[in-house]
């Protein structure tokens, strides 16, 4: 618990906010190997597995930067999830009844009643609380309450 262990999160967030344009490329079209996509123009709310611990709401391709920062914290975390690509404009129904505002990302968690959790900070925040509630030797956020806090001023 050195002082390289400490910065690991902070530095990993730095990541996310400062490259995650450069991973939208490198990255395009790949989906996690624990990951299934499904189609957005159905209602992708009624085949949902209550078993899926994270269902991911992506645009198709991999395309947005905010939703790579959630994709990247998924990874790291080694969340197991499912990718639900949204498409169309205006969004569809079923996703507007997901997330009024129609944005991506979005992640909803069938095994806590199906909350809804979007803004790609607060879904990394909420990740990263998620892995720590669930007991996973992996986690990004450290108990210091200040780092944590200059984390979040990185984010903003």
């Amino acid at each position: 618990d050195g002082p390289h262990q400490t910065m690991r999160p902070l530095l990993l967030l730095f990541c996310y906010l400062k490259v995650a344009t450069a991973f939208v490329s490198a990255s395009r079209g790949s989906v996690a190997p624990s990951s299934t996509s499904l189609a957005g123009g159905y209602d992708a709310t009624i085949g949902a597995d209550p078993k899926t611990p994270i269902q991911f709401f992506v645009l198709p391709g991999n395309t947005c930067p905010y939703v790579q920062r959630t994709h990247i914290t998924l990874n790291e975390l080694g969340l197991p999830y499912d990718v639900t690509e949204v498409t169309g404009m205006p969004k569809p129904d079923w996703y507007l009844k997901i997330h009024p505002r129609g944005k991506v990302p979005a992640i909803r968690v069938p095994t806590a009643d199906y909350a809804v959790i979007y803004e790609s900070a607060i879904c990394n925040e909420f990740l990263c609380d998620y892995a720590t509630f669930r007991q996973q030797k992996q986690t990004l956020m450290p108990m210091d309450p200040f780092m944590r806090a200059r984390i979040r001023l990185l984010n903003d």
